[in-house]
């Protein structure tokens, strides 16, 4: 009889499922530290190096690429306490998993060192501290908002600098945890709210110096993506000049210390005076010279004229002779044209047919029609016709008919 659960049983070849198993791996364990003792270390000629990494009740096979010109084979030999920063992979040939490893440092000099290199490379490579996106700092700003502790030594100092240099600035103080595990977030926020407000056009934040642990919430992530996001120009003034961190990376502007940051901030009210005056004396100076080269124009453009009066005489005299010329000319032909219609008004009144009647003259016009005639054979014996003379009308009959020839 036939299973009938045989339909959900999956069959994996042992390819398919090493390449499955491979997958889940790599993407699980990627960008891991991996804290362990060295054994078996060999380098090849290739300068790759092989090694095994265990503990108490473990081990792993481990391979770094390009060891060679890397680090000193002295610094690694075998019981060397290590952390590595790498990835998990499965060798499928074999079936085994290994890490591929990135990094390592010696265990107890570089545990912070290597957590920082890891997340300034992930940053760099994201475009996190790309300085064609730093924006610029206000020339003067109407508020700074400060994020930092209020009980630290910083803040003092950031204010005393600041009020030293513009006596009625305006500062927001957003107070935060500047080290331990929460620090980092309360940072973020705090960055995340002066954007959101909108209340303030610059950003510091800072702390004084301490260790490299007191320092860890400036090497934080988090902190990296809200300076990075902030659309305020963020000031970073973390510990001593010696001191770098994540955040100053990530800031538009870098400053060794918080005094500093705030000296950065701030410009000194003195200095803006003596700069406004500069400009002034500037200003003024531009526009002397240009009313200077206007009044030079000036001059010229009337030295020329100047110059130029007995031409301006002649060709006056000349206008003078060509009016007079063409006032003669005007005249001839007006007078023509006046002869020329008197001509042909007389015409006009001789042909006036009234004119004509008062000459002896008449118009013979048919009785019926009006006919004008002006043809004998238009009208037939006995016939009546009216003649039209200078001063009224006669109404005739035809008694005869007398061709031209006779």
């Amino acid at each position: 009889m036939k299973n009938p659960l045989s339909w959900q049983i999956t069959i994996y070849t042992v390819t398919s499922l090493t390449s499955q198993i491979k997958r889940l791996i790599n993407n699980q364990f990627r960008d891991i530290l991996v804290e362990g003792e060295i054994s078996n270390f060999k380098l090849y000629p290739s300068g790759h190096v092989y090694f095994t990494l265990k503990d108490d009740q473990s081990i792993i096979k481990a391979v770094m690429f390009n060891f060679y010109g890397r680090y000193s084979e002295d610094m690694f030999r075998d019981g060397t306490s290590v952390i590595c920063k790498g990835r998990v992979d499965v060798y499928e040939k074999r079936g085994e998993y290994r890490l591929i490893v990135d990094g390592l440092e010696v265990k107890g000099i570089g545990l912070l060192q290597l957590k920082f290199q890891m997340l300034k490379e992930k940053l760099l490579r994201e475009g996190i501290f790309d300085e064609a996106k730093k924006k610029l700092l206000p020339l003067l700003p109407q508020r700074i908002g400060i994020i930092t502790s209020p009980a630290g030594a910083a803040i003092r100092d950031m204010l005393k600098i600041i009020f030293q240099r513009y006596p009625n600035m305006s500062v927001l103080i957003y107070p935060v945890k500047v080290q331990g595990d929460e620090a980092c977030y309360e940072i973020a926020e705090a960055i995340a709210y002066l954007n959101m407000t909108r209340e303030v056009d610059v950003i510091i934040i800072g702390r004084g110096g301490g260790s490299l642990e007191d320092l860890a919430p400036f090497n934080e992530e988090v902190v990296a993506r809200a300076i990075y996001a902030s659309l305020i120009p963020v000031v970073s003034g973390v510990g001593h000049e010696v001191d770098f961190t994540i955040a100053d990376l990530a800031a538009d502007v870098r400053a060794p210390t918080p005094t500093a940051a705030a000296a950065i901030a701030v410009p000194e009210k003195k200095e803006l005076s003596v700069l406004i005056n500069q400009l002034k004396e500037s200003l003024i100076q531009s526009m002397r010279d240009i009313l200077e080269r206007k009044r030079f124009s000036l001059y010229q453009g009337m030295m020329e004229l100047k110059d130029r009066r007995d031409f301006i005489v002649s060709y006056r005299m000349y206008l003078d002779e060509l009016l007079n010329n063409m006032s003669h000319h005007l005249s001839v032909f007006l007078l023509n044209k006046r002869q020329a219609f008197q001509g042909l008004v007389q015409r006009l009144y001789d042909l006036n047919p009234d004119n004509i009647l008062k000459r002896g003259y008449s118009i013979a016009q048919r009785a019926t029609t009006k006919e004008v005639i002006y043809d004998n054979r238009q009208v037939s014996l006995n016939e009546a016709i009216l003649l039209r003379l200078h001063k009224g009308i006669l109404g005739c009959e035809v008694k005869d008919i007398i061709d031209k020839e006779t």
